[in-house]
């Protein structure tokens, strides 16, 4: 037990969790950024995590059957989400084809930045809020849970939004500011949905 315990200490898991905080910090202050500045800081996180996450210990193995305390309410998550919605304006909506809804589809499925952000953030901030507890059973299979969902969920997230915000801050052909005041162009004209806005994860 003692050996695998110490995948809670260990130097890539104490990186993560410093990677994982600033993160989930950066997003909980949303409202203070402007656009330009948000794009660039983001774009900088994501590899890092991606990285970081990539290099957690994979030895370790749950200990309880129970799972760890959950910290982000559904109130928490549409805070960040709208968040950054309303900070990326039009830029929001992107289109992708690595989902899982795409076996059901032969065109893109529409995705925002702002959703995408959110789920990375919610499984990140449980993960953080455990670990600060200090409890070495829990703090391991939080980490085990979060490394696990790293590998099937929000890991292929990151990568997709890195995408959709490489093209926002890069893709400047136009030479013209939109009405967010940010140059760039809109590759995806503003996408329409018949989504309501709301999280089925929550339903």
């Amino acid at each position: 037990m003692k050996k695998n315990l110490s995948v809670v200490y260990d130097k890539n898991t104490v990186e993560f969790v410093t990677v994982a905080a600033e993160f989930c910090g950066f997003l909980e202050r949303v409202g203070e950024i402007e656009h330009p500045e948000f794009v660039d800081k983001v774009l900088k996180l994501l590899p890092l995590l991606y990285l970081k996450a990539s290099m957690l210990p994979e030895h370790a193995v749950r200990m309880d059957e129970f799972d760890p305390e959950v910290f982000v309410t559904e109130g928490d998550y549409e805070r960040v989400r709208a968040g950054v919605a309303s900070l990326m304006g039009r830029h929001d909506d992107y289109l992708e084809v690595f989902v899982e809804d795409m076996v059901y589809s032969d065109t893109p499925i529409h995705q925002t930045i702002s959703e995408n952000l959110a789920d990375i953030y919610q499984a990140l901030k449980d993960f953080v809020c455990v670990y600060r507890l200090g409890f070495d059973q829990t703090m391991n299979d939080a980490l085990v849970i979060c490394r696990e969902g790293f590998a099937e969920f929000w890991g292929q997230r990151l990568v997709n939004v890195m995408r959709a915000l490489h093209d926002v801050k890069y893709n400047t052909a136009s030479g013209q500011e939109d009405n967010d005041g940010y140059t760039g162009n809109d590759l995806y004209g503003g996408l329409e949905t018949d989504d309501d806005g709301s999280d089925d994860r929550w339903e």
